[in-house]
């Protein structure tokens, strides 16, 4: 059950202390309360009931603590503006080498996007275009697109030598190539996100040991946290973890409740679920609801996946045919889009729910998440 989870309360405290702090900044009356809370938990461990109760202030505390810490408007230090001047000039380059291939400008700036996180390049018209009908996060490096390029890296490195000796030479081989991808990419946070969330499942697969999804997202999430705890504000951090969330959460007792879906049920279903996952905070930030998107995903996940593939490809060998043929892809791609946003119907918009709206949504969401895995697991 989600309520057994404790590493996603953990989680959940964390967040919710970090709000705290970053609206009420008091660190000089938070360190204190922590420092008090943490040797009461320690010397009540004995209390069930008293140490659970300390051990949710302490993380609501230390959330507090370290947003209240967390300095605004501080220029970046001199080590990461030179990683992302580093970056920058990786970008260019294989953009350079993109450009080689011979692809169109319009091809060229879809899969400097799609690769590299390179966005200066693409036309407003494209951006609207792709948000109109609800696809926009495909233009925004996430973690379906370092999921592609893991798909390929578990192929070559790891699915021969799992249960060998071997497979722990592959660790670090496939750690250095999520990692090294998303620097290059320039380290967004979904993009982090899904990098901790592989690595930690790498680790675990590689152990042979069976976890629930839930663990590493609220792992992930901590970390990134810890580190930066004004990300909490982000709109890509938000929509990033709720989608994983309740694909975590709601992808497990379905798929096993109908285990012999085919691969196109199970992307639909895959679709269905994040874009419920994401609804409120999209209706929130943005006033709009696509409702052609969840079909619309079965023809461009894998245009996009096959569009990523090449690119990487022609990265390594800009070759005219890998060009011609990116070209044709992505120009389909771009007709699918514009002939499905001129539907009528394809996109609600104008909608403006209160925050208040928003939190309830959730609150049922994450009440009926609980009450099927529950039913799951008796059954």
């Amino acid at each position: 059950m989600i309520v057994q989870h404790p590493m996603l309360w953990c989680a959940a405290l964390f967040a919710a202390g970090i709000a705290i702090g970053l609206q009420f900044p008091f660190p000089y009356y938070y360190l204190p309360l922590l420092a008090v809370s943490v040797i009461a938990c320690t010397l009540l461990r004995a209390s069930r009931y008293w140490h659970d109760i300390l051990t949710i202030i302490v993380w609501l505390l230390l959330g507090c603590s370290r947003a209240a810490i967390c300095p605004f408007g501080e220029a970046a230090p001199d080590w990461q503006q030179t990683i992302g001047q580093k970056t920058k000039t990786v970008q260019t380059t294989l953009v350079t080498r993109l450009k080689r291939a011979g692809l169109s400008p319009s091809t060229l700036a879809l899969c400097s996007a799609l690769t590299v996180g390179q966005k200066g390049e693409l036309k407003r018209e494209t951006r609207q275009a792709y948000s109109k009908v609800g696809v926009s996060h495909l233009l925004a490096l996430s973690g379906m697109h370092l999921g592609i390029v893991y798909a390929f890296l578990y192929l070559v490195f790891i699915r021969g030598v799992r249960h060998t000796r071997w497979r722990w030479h592959a660790l670090p081989l496939v750690l250095l190539c999520l990692w090294g991808y998303s620097l290059v990419a320039g380290m967004p946070v979904s993009l982090v996100r899904a990098a901790l969330m592989l690595s930690i499942f790498t680790v675990i697969s590689l152990m042979q040991y069976g976890t629930d999804p839930l663990h590493p997202l609220a792992l992930s999430a901590i970390i990134i946290l810890l580190i930066v705890p004004t990300d909490l504000l982000s709109i890509s951090f938000q929509l990033s973890f709720a989608a994983v969330f309740f694909l975590t959460a709601l992808w497990a007792p379905l798929s096993e409740r109908f285990p012999e879906l085919s691969w196109a049920v199970r992307l639909l279903a895959v679709s269905c679920v994040a874009q419920i996952g994401t609804m409120p905070l999209t209706l929130y930030y943005f006033h709009q609801l696509p409702l052609l998107a969840p079909l619309l995903s079965l023809l461009l996940i894998p245009m996009t996946t096959l569009i990523i593939y090449l690119a990487l490809a022609a990265m390594v060998l800009p070759v005219a045919p890998l060009g011609m043929i990116l070209n044709a892809v992505v120009q389909s791609q771009e007709k699918i889009i514009q002939r499905t946003g001129s539907l009528p119907f394809a996109t609600l918009t104008d909608i403006y729910p209160s925050a208040l709206a928003v939190a309830l949504m959730y609150g049922a969401m994450i009440i009926a998440i609980v009450r099927l895995r529950t039913r799951t697991s008796i059954e």
